[in-house]
């Protein structure tokens, strides 16, 4: 066998790129023509069209439901940041106050917080209280219902 086989994935990819070409070949052909141009025109604009169309039936079911809206959001996150920025302005001014004059800013003191430990905090034991007897031992184990005796015939 002095012949090379051709190996199907090679001829797999021949096919592929000349189909390809072909494809490539074709659709320059159809957007060349001023047709193509105005159907895909007209296909934009009717889908900006349908966008603008459901934003706005959107916009009335939200109003109806009492339901904040896209823009009602966008909105008040504008605001949020607004608010976040005049907020560092004025901790800033009265950081700068406190600099010049010479007072170290005052911050609320944070509360101490618990040792990070696996081991839950210990209780304040009774001197006079005895340990709780155990449990008597049940016939069925916890959670399930005790069978009841088939009587025998």
């Amino acid at each position: 066998m002095t012949d090379k086989a051709k190996d199907p994935a090679d001829a797999f990819r021949e096919f592929l790129g000349q189909w390809e070409r072909g494809v490539n070949e074709f659709a320059n052909k159809a957007m060349e023509s001023e047709q193509f141009s105005r159907a895909m025109h007209t296909a934009s604009t009717a889908a900006v069209g349908a966008r603008a169309g459901l934003n706005a039936a959107m916009e009335r079911y939200f109003t109806a439901m009492n339901l904040p809206s896209k823009n009602d959001l966008v909105s008040i996150g504008a605001a949020i940041q607004a608010l976040e920025a005049r907020v560092d302005r004025i901790a800033d001014l009265l950081e700068r106050i406190a600099a010049r004059a010479g007072v170290e800013a005052a911050r609320a003191p944070a509360a101490p917080k618990p040792a990070r430990t696996r081991k839950p905090p210990p209780r304040a034991a009774k001197a006079d209280a005895a340990p709780a007897p155990p449990a008597p031992p049940s016939a069925a184990p916890a959670g399930k219902p005790a069978r009841k005796a088939r009587a025998k015939s």
